[in-house]
């Protein structure tokens, strides 16, 4: 009945909290990698990261990893005082941690050159798991459905 789907809707709220909390932890370390690789690589004598087609990439990432942080954090209150705005604060969550983990998992394959794409580093896995954990307790078109609803309801009480 109605009392089983919305447990069944607070568990999917819960595991998205959850999942954002990966996919963030994905995001951090892919810049993590790319950043280190721009300080210790060099072309033209000097390290790729003074160049600013390098820097902007991982300022990008940088910020998209800062907006899901704030985003997650706002979930795990809603989500440990369980607070009304769980709904919006997880989807939220699930939208900016998605949008970051897919950016910083496909901007550290170029700072990495064609490293980035052999075995040698990591960036094909963080890739692969960008992709995959974008799918799981629901994808991000379907989170950010959720949260345009949300927001449309509360903005025409």
């Amino acid at each position: 009945g109605q009392g089983a789907l919305q447990v069944l809707e607070q568990v999917r709220y819960r595991a998205a909290v959850l999942v954002a909390f990966e996919q963030l932890g994905g995001a951090d370390m892919a810049l993590e990698i790319s950043a280190a690789y721009a300080r210790e690589r060099k072309a033209f004598g000097k390290p790729i990261g003074v160049y600013q087609g390098i820097k902007h990439k991982l300022a990008d990432m940088f910020t998209a990893n800062q907006l899901a942080r704030a985003h997650c954090y706002y979930g795990a209150w809603a989500l440990n005082s369980n607070a009304p705005e769980l709904a919006k604060a997880a989807a939220g969550a699930r939208v900016t941690a998605s949008n970051a983990f897919t950016l910083a998992a496909q901007a550290s394959i170029q700072p990495h050159g064609r490293m980035g794409f052999t075995w040698e580093v990591d960036c094909h896995l963080h890739y692969r798991r960008s992709r995959q954990l974008s799918l799981v307790a629901g994808a991000p078109r379907y989170w950010k459905n959720r949260l345009i609803t949300m927001l449309e309801r509360r903005n025409a009480a």
